[in-house]
């Protein structure tokens, strides 16, 4: 059993979340985070008491989507992250791909 966390830009996220269930995956989680990664976040010129004056801000909106799924299924989930997400610019997101061991689905 893997789980598999993608962190994207969040108006992909319902895209994604289409694209994933159309192979037959349903099980999701999802959460709104903040992040950044080389980008490092964005920087831009304010008015401030008539002048310009740069704002920082450091963290920027993404959505963590988390699936777990059998080993048979990763390579096309994470295919379908792909296609979905990717655009080959900054902030396009991040996959995991973690191994999880005695996995227990009956908790009570």
């Amino acid at each position: 059993m893997k789980e598999i966390i993608a962190i994207i830009r969040p108006e992909k996220h319902l895209p994604t979340i289409e694209a994933v269930m159309e192979l037959g995956i349903e099980e999701i989680m999802q959460q709104r985070v903040l992040g950044r990664g080389q980008q490092a976040g964005l920087r831009y010129l304010r008015p401030v008491a008539g002048q310009q004056s740069e704002a920082i801000v450091q963290f920027l909106p993404k959505r963590m989507l988390t699936w777990l799924v059998p080993e048979e299924k990763v390579a096309t989930l994470v295919e379908a992250i792909i296609r979905t997400n990717g655009t080959s610019s900054y902030g396009d997101g991040k996959i995991f791909v973690c191994q999880l061991d005695g996995v227990d689905g009956n908790v009570e």
